[in-house]
């Protein structure tokens, strides 16, 4: 399990924030979700001379531990021995301290805790951190000395700041070369950041603002992250190839800026499944969207088993905000029918129709296909009136996806209904010849003598 280290270097009041996270972290690990991140709390302790800043009240290490979180403490200070900083750290309990290789008594500080280690008999993580502009080959022959090594993906001393793009590509490189130690990141990191840092494998991730910022929100991004960790380290076994290609992510395709992680759907929905009774729909915002297709998937996922839960109102309303980024065929075709078409089988058919309308009359593609695909469960409880009423306005629409789309829906409402489709389509052939593929689409499970009526 990686570590998500929580910096409180920006947070007012202590207590009420630990409270909050601890209350949190049992409603979010209390559930059936695999693979979350182990939450402990980072000190960033500065003495105004390392850095231009001060850092954390040191002695709050100890109201941390009476809350029965774990500590791990950055000394961003010039004199980590002479002041008494790792003392104090040791003397309130924390067993994971981290110098700066940048400080000028660096080997006597190092030597101090090795003997600190030692004398608690190995009790004891010794880390050293290093600036973005310093190269990770210093480190090289402290190496055996060190047991976690601290990226630092800003320049150290003021929390909010943009995460260091060529971070990642030191992390790769620490990760590869002392592979055996423990390492940790921090600086920038949120929800557009924190995927370079799980996706090189990182062991501990240090997060300041984002979560401590607004502690309203804290629960919300508390599970953003964690729903990104728990999407990022899925195994990748689809063919990415043939995604690609249904999908059209592809130059002048209707998908060209979709990122595909490789993701099978039967697996999103599986995640979905867990997540879906406790996370929060201003949460699934973010992953609605999402540049990353999967990100999106899940969160139409989720969407299909919250409504279910009686938020019918809530979930059209997140659709609507939203229906800009339901924008290719297996979001449309996932949640249309359960999130709008089957919220809609207690009105009466003009209700219905005056509803979908909304949609089909859209210039939009995919928003236009929703109205259509809304239609299934109608068709299946043989609303036929409904039915015919919203396909008359696109019923000889020339887009392919609108034509697979209508004869979809009739096909639905043959298995029920075959005569009133079929009087139907011989109906609206006479006016005008049926869409080729509509006709494929309506006409699959027809006789050989019910389609020779539509020639």
């Amino acid at each position: 399990m990686s570590n998500l280290s929580i910096s409180i270097l920006n947070v007012e009041n202590v207590v009420e924030f630990l409270d909050k996270l601890k209350e949190y972290e049992k409603k979010i690990y209390k559930s059936k979700v695999d693979n979350l991140f182990d939450i402990t709390i980072h000190f960033d302790v500065m003495d105004n001379m390392f850095v231009p800043n001060n850092g954390i009240d040191i002695d709050k290490i100890k109201i941390v531990g009476e809350k029965d979180f774990i500590v791990d403490t950055h000394l961003m200070v010039s004199k980590p021995i002479e002041d008494g900083y790792i003392d104090k750290v040791l003397e309130y309990g924390c067993r994971d301290i981290t110098i700066h290789y940048e400080i000028d008594n660096f080997n006597s500080a190092l030597k101090y805790l090795i003997e600190k280690k030692n004398y608690y008999k190995g009790d004891l993580r010794i880390g050293v951190s290093i600036k973005p502009q310093t190269d990770i080959s210093c480190l090289d022959k402290y190496i055996e000395y060190i047991d976690k090594i601290l990226v630092m993906s800003v320049e150290p001393g003021f929390g909010g700041q943009k995460y260091i793009e060529n971070t990642t590509d030191k992390l790769d490189e620490l990760k590869r070369r002392f592979e055996n130690k423990f390492i940790q990141v921090d600086g920038g990191i949120n929800e557009n950041t924190i995927i370079y840092p799980i996706r090189e494998n990182i062991d501990s991730i240090v997060v300041g603002s984002y979560l401590t910022k607004n502690t309203s929100e804290l629960y919300d991004r508390l599970c953003i992250l964690n729903i990104i960790k728990c999407i990022e380290e899925l195994s990748k076994e689809a063919d990415l190839n043939f995604e690609k290609r249904i999908l059209q992510v592809r130059e002048n395709g209707y998908a060209k800026y979709d990122i595909l992680l490789g993701i099978r759907v039967p697996i999103l929905r599986k995640l979905a499944k867990s997540w879906y009774n406790i996370v929060s729909l201003n949460a699934l915002s973010y992953f609605i969207n999402s540049t990353i297709h999967d990100y999106r998937r899940f969160a139409i996922f989720c969407l299909c088993n919250i409504v279910n839960k009686n938020n019918r109102n809530e979930i059209k309303e997140f659709i609507d905000k939203n229906i800009n980024n339901i924008n290719n065929w297996d979001l449309v075709d996932s949640c249309a029918p359960i999130c709008i078409g089957k919220q809609l089988l207690d009105k009466d058919d003009d209700k219905i129709y005056n509803i979908l309308r909304k949609y089909t009359k859209s210039n939009n593609i995919w928003i236009k296909r929703i109205g259509i695909v809304s239609l299934l469960y109608i068709a299946k409880e043989n609303r036929s009136k409904a039915v015919f009423k919203v396909l008359d306005d696109v019923f000889y629409e020339d887009y392919h996806l609108i034509q697979k789309a209508n004869g979809w829906v009739l096909r639905e409402l043959f298995k029920v209904n075959p005569n009133d489709v079929l009087m139907y389509l011989v109906s609206k052939n006479q006016n005008k010849k049926i869409p080729s593929i509509l006709k494929s689409y309506a006409t699959e499970k027809m006789s050989f003598e019910q389609k020779q009526m539509l020639k």
